[in-house]
């Protein structure tokens, strides 16, 4: 396996372990920690599950095809651990939209009063539209229609595009998060307490963990050379070529 792509892979999940590390920091250390009450510690859970799951497992679940290239497993296998993946990550952004809902009604706040809120929702609609169509172009019609291999070479181009186009939205919207929180919960904010120290730098890992990511997945030296040859190669009985960033 190509050293850098090792380096690359390991600074990613390095940053992306530091992002949620010092979210759950500033969360328990300054913001009172979790619960389900529907007051402030319920609403710690957005964060957290949010950059949980629509970055971080998200990011690894397009890391995947280009992770297991020298395992040789069948494409199939590989296709439903990315399905298992992001599935997960729908699992923790429906936990963390669940909780800041449930954290304004409690309180009597109006929802998607803000353009984080905005963009925010518009990405997770996005997310499931994507993994929608994921699974009826590479699952349901891999077995039921194995002869639309022309029809899911076609598509392939642009469920790789919106799942890259997601992870950005995805780590935008944070940072718009981490900014909008930062300044409600810091009437300081702008002496730079070491609460927004751990903000900021929690905003800073998950940017460098998106970035690590798209490099990785856009480097065609990690490719084999299969893939560089023949990008869309979707038989059943040709392994994971596609090592795109979906499935």
């Amino acid at each position: 396996m190509n050293s850098t792509f090792v380096i690359l892979v390991g600074l990613a999940e390095l940053a992306g372990l530091a992002g949620m590390g010092l979210t759950i920091t500033w969360m328990i250390k300054y913001l009172g920690g979790f619960g389900w009450d529907g007051y402030a510690k319920q609403f710690n859970v957005h964060p957290l599950m949010m950059t949980v799951g629509m970055i971080f497992i998200n990011g690894n679940a397009l890391m995947l095809y280009r992770v297991t290239l020298s395992l040789n497993l069948p494409r199939i296998i590989v296709k439903f651990c990315h399905l298992g993946l992001q599935l997960l990550a729908a699992g923790c952004g429906s936990i963390g939209l669940a909780a800041v809902f449930g954290f304004h009604k409690t309180i009597g706040t109006a929802n998607l009063y803000s353009f984080h809120s905005w963009v925010g929702l518009a990405t997770f609609i996005m997310f499931g539209i994507q993994l929608l169509f994921g699974f009826l172009f590479f699952i349901l019609f891999f077995f039921l229609l194995p002869r639309s291999e022309n029809l899911r070479g076609r598509f392939l181009p642009i469920h790789v595009f919106f799942g890259k186009m997601i992870l950005i939205l995805a780590t935008i919207t944070t940072c718009m998060g981490i900014q909008e929180k930062a300044m409600f919960a810091m009437p300081n904010y702008d002496s730079l307490p070491a609460q927004a120290y751990v903000a900021h730098f929690a905003g800073f890992s998950f940017v460098i963990f998106t970035v690590t990511v798209l490099y990785v997945l856009s480097n065609d030296k990690f490719r084999t050379a299969s893939d560089r040859s023949s990008p869309q190669l979707l038989s059943p009985d040709v392994n994971h070529s596609t090592s795109q960033s979906n499935t």
